[in-house]
């Protein structure tokens, strides 16, 4: 037997980043620790970066 479970959609407004700080947080980490600090030749390259 299988059970149906609905989630309910929220949605993020458009330039209201502040609704899900988290997420905004993380990806500025992100983006300053990693992103933008490395040269990545290869896929297999960004996902042994991504994963140390």
């Amino acid at each position: 037997m299988v059970r149906k479970i609905s989630v309910e959609w929220h949605y993020i407004a458009r330039g209201k980043s502040v609704q899900n700080g988290f997420c905004e947080n993380f990806n500025g980490r992100m983006r300053d620790e990693l992103l933008n600090e490395t040269l990545f030749l290869t896929l297999a390259h960004v996902r042994r970066e991504i994963a140390a």
